[in-house]
């Protein structure tokens, strides 16, 4: 671990309130660790307000992941986890366990860990999850993104909170530079690892913070280009306004995940709204945490708005369908299976998670196990789902289906056949529940 002599004043109390006051109605948060500057000076700075709270603050937890990427990541972990019984922190170290790939690791490391922290936040009780992206982050990601061509919701970079499904993701030291938590770590004494993977030149973010000394002598300093992604985030706010009001007068949802869309709306909106509500429909029945890149979104939003295009068209896992005719211009936009299908749980009694990034299952106090597949896996398009008028039958096969072990099947969104009324009853009874993680679209 690196120390180094007291160089500048901590955090002021008025300082720590800007920086998380508005978190004071958390009762429990999460704080992923790494053991970098970044991470252990977040962690500092949560444990100073919250000892300056007193009784009403949010309790903290810490989460190391271990990757299995470095020998020195386990030894790194055993630091953190010195440092937070130390400061009275409970902390964890979780393990990506698995194959690893050989490609773009950096990007799948980056996945798991959020996926790992997320789990043992909510595992914890936890209602947030805090990451210590700064400043030079915010930068790094904004010309990133620039270099890839995306627009204004791509250059708009890190927000500072994101709600997902009730669960909160917060940032809050994306205005602080690096060598000012650096600063506070040396004036406080608290030691932390560097990675130095931090200095490959392989990864593209690692080229652009290497060059970011010649782009402040062009005036694009990090300060700068930070200013310029909170106006572009202000400006995609706007939009999204914009979005929510068409979208409710040309999309209805049915709670199977499906989505009717009638887009003759996009003959008298800019593109830029148009672009946006399609992008939200792919993000919003994949269940993809992010919307697709730009270009491609761009091909997929031409098809839907041409007089004469294709019939169909498929992105992100999202199959856009016309049921009629073309200048009916209603598509219906639901889950492809694809060539691998979806994904089939065995859920034992006690067991909760997702299913399908889409739809949350637990069976609470379950005395037997059941199956959660897919409608066409399970019964082959061979029923009957009494779809509602100008729905198309098609779309409601990549819906969920609930199975027992002695064959009863269960829709958690509709009533099928002759044992409905016993699988629902069943379903109740063993307090077995199946809800959209999120509907928010």
């Amino acid at each position: 671990m690196t120390t180094a002599s007291n160089q500048v004043a901590l955090f002021s109390t008025e300082e720590l309130d800007e920086l998380f006051g508005e978190y004071k109605s958390f009762r429990r948060i999460a704080i992923g660790v790494s053991g970098g500057a970044d991470s252990m000076a977040l962690l500092y700075l949560l444990k100073q307000w919250t000892q300056e709270l007193g009784f009403a603050a949010p309790e903290l937890y810490a989460f190391t992941v271990n990757h299995g990427l470095r020998a020195e990541a386990a030894s790194e972990a055993v630091g953190v986890a010195q440092y937070c019984t130390r400061i009275e922190v409970p902390h964890e170290t979780l393990l990506w366990e698995g194959d690893k790939p050989s490609s773009n690791i950096q990007s799948a490391a980056r996945d798991a860990r959020h996926r790992l922290l997320r789990q043992a936040s909510e595992d914890h009780g936890c209602d947030a999850l805090f990451l210590a992206h700064h400043l030079e982050d915010q930068a790094e990601t904004f010309l990133t993104r620039l270099a890839r061509g995306s627009g204004v919701y791509g250059l708009a970079c890190i927000r500072r909170d994101r709600e997902m499904d009730g669960f909160h993701i917060c940032r809050p030291l994306l205005n602080i530079s690096k060598a000012r938590l650096k600063a506070v770590l040396h004036s406080a004494h608290v030691p932390w690892f560097e990675d130095p993977s931090n200095e490959d030149e392989q990864f593209t973010r690692i080229k652009f913070r290497q060059a970011q000394s010649e782009l402040d002598e062009l005036g694009l300093t990090a300060t700068k280009l930070f200013d310029t992604a909170r106006r572009m985030a202000r400006a995609a706010d706007a939009i999204d306004v914009w979005v929510d009001e068409v979208a409710e007068k040309s999309c209805t949802f049915h709670s199977a995940g499906p989505v009717r869309f009638d887009s003759s709306c996009l003959e008298y909106i800019p593109d830029e709204i148009g672009l946006r509500l399609v992008g939200r429909l792919v993000r919003y029945i994949s269940g993809a945490p992010y919307m697709p890149r730009l270009a491609k979104l761009e091909g997929l939003y031409e098809t839907l708005k041409s007089e004469e295009g294709a019939r169909a068209a498929t992105l992100g896992g999202v199959r856009f369908a016309l049921a009629k005719p073309h200048e009916d211009g209603i598509w219906f936009c639901f889950r492809e299976a694809g060539r691998a299908g979806l994904p089939e749980v065995e859920v034992k009694p006690g067991d909760e998670g997702i299913w399908d990034e889409r739809w949350r299952y637990k069976a609470a106090h379950s005395s037997e196990g059941f199956r959660i597949t897919y409608v066409q896996k399970e019964l082959c398009g061979d029923f009957e789902l009494e779809i509602p008028a100008n729905w198309l039958k098609t779309a409601f096969l990549t819906a969920p289906l609930i199975v027992f072990a002695d064959g009863v099947s269960y829709m958690p969104w509709k009533k099928i056949g002759q044992t409905a009324a016993d699988a629902e009853v069943r379903s109740r009874t063993y307090g077995i529940s199946m809800v959209p993680v999120s509907r928010t679209f």
